[in-house]
């Protein structure tokens, strides 16, 4: 694999991990809006305020599910690329 190749995939490692970030960012800005709505239609405000309540905790579980999916792979992709180089300097 050339060097032009590797340094490609290391940017892409980087941009996954960056990406990462990004995505556990929103979650949180997620489920905060979330939880700080305040839509009560009547009779049925204690239901509301759970429903609102799992509905943030699966925002942000979903999206820490995703920024450590998106880190992992982009860590892997990191390693391999520097075990690669470090192959191709001996």
């Amino acid at each position: 694999m050339d060097a032009r190749t590797l340094d490609w995939l290391d940017t892409l490692g980087r941009g996954l991990m960056w990406a990462a970030v990004a995505v556990l960012g929103l979650s949180v800005i997620g489920a905060v809006a979330i939880l700080t709505t305040d839509s009560v239609v009547g009779l049925f405000e204690d239901v509301q305020r759970q429903g609102r309540a799992i509905l943030a905790v699966g925002a942000f579980g979903g999206g820490l599910t995703a920024s450590g999916v998106l880190a992992g792979l982009g860590a892997i992709i990191r390693l391999k690329v520097a075990e690669r180089r470090e192959r191709a300097s001996k």
